[in-house]
């Protein structure tokens, strides 16, 4: 009895020190459903208010193609307070892995990034180095696909403002019938509109790996390494980074937010997504809507202000 009780306790404890990053989401306003891609029932881009030589530069790269967007203003994590930075992130509790640096945000620190040895039970962590502006990046994220849900949508284009169209977007619902016919409608839950990432030089940046959480293990790591043509222009991946562009189902949007909502933000938005042990990520073997490799970022500072 005094090991159940010593096990209800820790239970107990887990799910009062546990936060809801999905009660500091926010609305999708003034929306008109429209739709200008077949096979995709509405399609959001993430923008920052202070961003809109960004917006400008997006609108005219999809304007050639009549593809319109809704626009989602993002939340902008160098704008959080401290309360919500802290009800978002992993809170450390007795089972969790231990052993290697996070990131916090302490009130006696004045909300300035703190590095040490995730440890300290209650204590709210993020990886080590995540910025307040990659938290706002996943909560823009999360805000669109919880809208994309409660509204009822089967397939989504979820976009960021940094695009670059290499080939007309309108190919994507040729891809969508062809993953369909490979795998079936319900086989899949993420699409992404390029190969791979690419860095500042221009090359394909390849993930084939994770980096550890302490509170979700993958039942099998090697997963992560896979990658299997399944049709002439598409393939199935096991990780990636970038979400810049993606094309989510149903089947995928709710498979994330129950992962965030059990697990919180951690890790950089593109490198949690790939976890939830029944994703099916696939990628089109030739870019149509990829990313500006040099475009400007306000994850790691908020360059607006410079």
């Amino acid at each position: 009895m005094p090991f159940r009780r010593s096990i209800f306790f820790l239970l107990l404890l887990s799910t009062s020190l546990a936060g809801d990053v999905l009660q500091h989401l926010h609305p999708c306003t003034g929306k008109i459903d429209k739709q200008e891609l077949k096979h995709v029932d509405f399609i959001y881009l993430i923008n920052l208010d202070e961003r809109p030589e960004k917006l400008a530069n997006t609108l005219k790269e999809l304007e050639p193609y009549g593809i319109h967007p809704y626009r989602f203003s993002a939340v902008n994590g160098w704008r959080l307070s401290l309360e919500v930075i802290n009800d978002v992130g992993v809170r450390y509790q007795p089972w969790m892995q231990q052993g290697y640096y996070g990131t916090c945000y302490l009130p006696e620190n004045k909300g300035q990034q703190t590095l040490e040895k995730i440890n300290i039970i209650g204590r709210n962590y993020f990886c080590q180095t995540l910025s307040l502006g990659a938290i706002g990046c996943c909560m823009s994220h999360l805000s669109v696909l919880k809208d994309a849900y409660d509204s009822g949508y089967e397939t989504i284009w979820v976009m960021e403002d940094d695009i670059q169209v290499l080939r007309s977007p309108h190919l994507i619902s040729k891809i969508i019938e062809d993953l369909d016919a490979a795998v079936g409608s319900d086989g899949w839950d993420i699409l992404y509109t390029d190969r791979d990432t690419k860095g500042s030089d221009g090359k394909y940046v390849i993930c084939e790996s994770y980096y550890p959480r302490p509170n979700f293990v993958p039942g099998d790591p090697s997963r992560f390494a896979m990658k299997r043509r399944i049709a002439k222009q598409i393939r199935q991946v096991g990780a990636r980074y970038g979400t810049y562009s993606m094309i989510i189902r149903r089947s995928g949007i709710r498979k994330l937010l129950d992962f965030f909502r059990q697990y919180q933000v951690f890790l950089p938005y593109d490198m949690d997504i790939y976890l939830p042990e029944e994703i099916r990520m696939f990628t089109v073997m030739k870019d149509i809507v990829s990313t500006y490799p040099t475009a400007a970022s306000d994850n790691r500072i908020p360059g607006y202000f410079f």
